[in-house]
Parts: structure tokens; sequence; C-alpha cells
């Protein structure tokens, strides 16, 4: 079987530092047989930087971020939704996925762990990233 190149692989930016993020990342490796995905760690930002300059850390480090081959930027649910279009077993979900009900409350629930990530982190006693997810202070 052949690997996608780089072209045609969607790029899966998520928050190594997130326990949430990395269980999720398990979860999709072992779906994506096709390996039409590449999950890129936010904290190696030096990479992110070189490869998608258009991306903001904050950003990037508060959602996940899946980018395109055609260069298109989805974030959030929307980015979930873009992954599930890629893999075999989910790829029927993505239509619904779409339905106005569905997306309405998949992005607020979303949104909603997103924003909570580091205290369910530490209420699973995991560590929680401090230092290195904050975005450099600007002068």
């Amino acid at each position: 079987m052949t690997t996608p190149s780089q072209l045609e692989r969607i790029a899966v930016l998520y928050d190594g530092m997130c326990v949430i993020c990395l269980n999720s990342v398990r979860l999709w490796r072992r779906l994506d047989w096709r390996k039409r995905l590449e999950f890129i760690d936010v904290q190696d930002w030096q990479l992110v930087e070189r490869r998608f300059p258009h991306v903001e850390r904050e950003a990037a480090l508060g959602a996940i971020h899946v980018i395109a081959p055609d260069g298109a930027l989805y974030t959030g649910y929307d980015g979930v939704r873009q992954m599930a279009r890629c893999v075999p077993l989910l790829a029927w979900s993505a239509p619904l996925l779409s339905l106005a009900p569905i997306a309405w409350l998949g992005r607020r629930l979303y949104n909603w762990i997103a924003r909570r990530r580091y205290a369910i982190n530490r209420l699973l006693g995991r560590p929680v990233c401090e230092e290195a997810c904050r975005p450099p202070s600007r002068p």
C-alpha cells in the first residue's frame, strides 16, 4: 500500500501537552489506516511556523487546526469534521456532522471542552501545561 504524499495529506495541529488531545490523536491514528492525517504537535512551534506561517500560536493552542491539501484551514469542531471525511470508518458521518443542529451542538461541546482541557487534565491527575503553552509575550 502506498502512503499519500505530503500534498495529499491533511495536517492536524494539536496540543501535545493536553491529555485529551493526545488520547484523541492516538485514536485517530488507529482509525487512519490510509495515512491521510499528519499529526503535528504545536509545542514544536518552529516546525508549525515554518510550514504554516499563517497560523497564530495562541489560536493553535486553543483549538485543533486542520489544514487541507489546498491550504484551507478548519478549526475546532469543523476541523474534526474534516478529519472524519478522511477516515473510512467515519467518512459516512461527515454529512451528518454538517447538519445544522448537530454542527451547532458539536461546536459548543468542542469549545466547552477545549476551554477547560487543562482543568480536566488536573482532574485526571495529569501534568498541566503552564509555561510552554503560553504564547511569548510581545514587546
